[in-house]
């Protein structure tokens, strides 16, 4: 079955004829046959390389997923043992900050494991529950400081990711009354789900981690995606010869899934016209040509000049199109990629010597959370901690309209 949205081409136009008005220039011809050559090279150089990515993520998983969900699972059990302690008073202050921000930590890595097996969003609810409790003031007081305002202020925008537009006025009503505070946390949520907003803060901080979001793993098939970029005039001109017509007209009677009877043959035939109509849709005769080589070896194309032209601008940015494929599979952000760079190199026996490494990681993990919760059980255990993180982040809040994002060297993570 062919891969949606990527068809093979034969090594050569072997299914087209050549016009007298091109017999004068056999050179014209012989181009042709390279860069379709060169096409079906790279072609196949990509795919090699794709399929070497996607067994090694195959493997990868075998060996070392389940470890990576044994720490998510840990991390998961941390989480809750620290937010048990969000409540306690005689942890406040700077303290309680440091607190509030450590759960942030934790589960900014948790959400972040591309492995993850833990749904997160009782976990992110708690928190976020527990951070307003932990700002909630003394019923008795009607006033709410400036100090307190700054502070509270501060832990939304963290919370949220971005500044909030709220007035003193109605951040001490959610100080006052933490049902507002969730009520609005939920409806800022809402609008963001709606919205399909991505927020202000998309780099990864806390525990170094080789791994994004799982959707970056999307990344890795770009190349199967792209319907073939070509110059758009040139692309336009050329689906629209009569001759493209009739061999579209000919490719849909041939794949059409309703003239398909055996089940499996015509899933895969509906998959091909899929990619046929949008071919036609986006005026991308290439594919069409590649279809009418794999499916119709008899159809011959009549080539004049002027057709003769088109194609080779077509084939030319095709070769260009794939080397730019090529470079993403190799630097691209993709968890497959990432995971090559990071392991993949070398030998077999250095890729094993590294996962066996790396395998111990987890497994040391595991433990160093697991017993985080069996030897913190205590308030005062846990402001030794807290006092330590305290003194060792230098711990300090500074508004995001303050950071210096302009200046920041971000290509110390490239």
């Amino acid at each position: 079955m062919a891969k949606q949205g990527h068809i093979r081409s034969n090594s050569g136009l072997t299914a087209v004829s050549v016009s007298s008005s091109v017999s004068k220039s056999p050179q014209a011809r012989e181009t042709l046959d390279k860069l379709w050559a060169e096409v079906n090279k790279k072609e196949q150089r990509n795919d090699r390389y794709q399929a070497k990515l996607e067994a090694f993520m195959v493997y990868f998983k075998q060996s070392v997923e389940h470890l990576e969900q044994e720490v998510c699972r840990a991390n998961e059990q941390w989480i809750r043992h620290l937010l048990s302690f969000v409540p306690r008073k005689s942890i406040k202050g700077r303290q309680q900050e440091v607190l509030l921000d450590w759960i942030q930590e934790e589960l900014t890595i948790l959400e972040s494991n591309p492995f993850n097996p833990v749904n997160t969003d009782d976990l992110r609810d708690a928190f976020n529950e527990a951070l307003v409790t932990s700002i909630k003031q003394d019923p008795s007081s009607s006033e709410v400081s400036g100090e307190q305002l700054d502070h509270y202020r501060i832990e939304l925008s963290l919370m949220l990711g971005e500044e909030i537009d709220l007035s003193d006025e109605e951040l001490s009503e959610l100080i006052r009354d933490p049902h507002k505070a969730v009520a609005y946390f939920e409806s800022v949520l809402k609008h963001r789900m709606d919205s399909d907003y991505v927020g202000d803060d998309e780099y990864f901080h806390g525990q170094e981690s080789p791994f994004f979001n799982k959707e970056s793993d999307q990344h890795n098939h770009s190349y199967q995606q792209h319907t073939h970029n070509t110059n758009n005039d040139v692309a336009t001109a050329l689906f629209s010869d009569k001759q493209m017509n009739r061999l579209y007209r000919q490719l849909a009677k041939k794949l059409h899934p309703d003239r398909e009877l055996d089940p499996d043959k015509k899933a895969e035939k509906m998959d091909l016209m899929q990619q046929l109509s949008h071919a036609k849709d986006v005026k991308d005769p290439l594919t069409i040509l590649l279809f009418a080589q794999q499916f119709l070896p008899e159809y011959q194309l009549e080539l004049n000049d002027n057709l003769t032209v088109q194609l080779e601008t077509i084939l030319r940015d095709k070769v260009k199109q794939l080397n730019a494929d090529y470079h993403e599979l190799k630097r691209g952000d993709g968890l497959s990629v990432i995971i090559w760079q990071r392991f993949g190199g070398g030998t077999k026996a250095a890729r094993e010597k590294g996962l066996r490494e790396y395998r111990q990681a987890l497994e040391q993990d595991v433990e160093i959370l697991r017993a985080k919760c069996r030897d913190i059980k205590t308030v005062k255990g846990l402001r030794e901690h807290l006092t330590a993180r305290l003194k060792s982040l230098n711990f300090r809040r500074i508004p995001t309209s303050e950071l210096p994002f302009d200046d920041f060297p971000f290509d110390l993570f490239d």
